[in-house]
């Protein structure tokens, strides 16, 4: 049985992953498990830094509520610290078969960092990855 895992980082959000994973768990009939780490209580953390975690944690929990509205299985969780950290430690003990990640457009420099991130993670853990870039938007 499928196990899915959408990770969202506090401090930008993965609202596409979070999607494509709620439609795939729709689809198929299963749990979807969504963990939201944050940096919350971190000595280098910006006022602004904060501020945008709560913003995302709010957003987050409001379409977490409507989904469940729907009668959609939806487990939450909440870790605080090292986003690839605590994604491969939710993986691992929580049997998950698929990690829905969304890859975050910016500069050449944060694209790298991502990718090292990205792989980092999926050195460490058993489970296919479904890698969800956000859709463009073109003024």
């Amino acid at each position: 049985m499928e196990n899915i895992l959408v990770a969202i980082d506090g401090r930008r959000g993965s609202w596409e992953a979070l999607s494509r994973a709620c439609a795939l768990a729709r689809r198929i009939e299963v749990k979807l498990n969504v963990l939201l780490v944050t940096q919350a209580g971190g000595p280098k953390l910006s006022r602004a830094e904060i501020e945008a975690e709560e913003c995302v944690r709010k957003r987050l929990e409001q379409l977490i509520e409507s989904a469940k509205a729907e009668g959609f299985k939806i487990n939450y969780f909440v870790a605080e610290g090292n986003y690839e950290d605590q994604v491969i430690s939710f993986v691992n003990h929580n049997k998950i078969t698929l990690l829905v990640h969304e890859l975050n457009e910016g500069d050449a420099r944060s694209a790298d960092k991502e990718f090292a991130a990205l792989r980092s993670i999926r050195h460490r853990i058993s489970c296919r990855v479904e890698v969800v870039a956000p859709k463009k938007t073109y003024s």
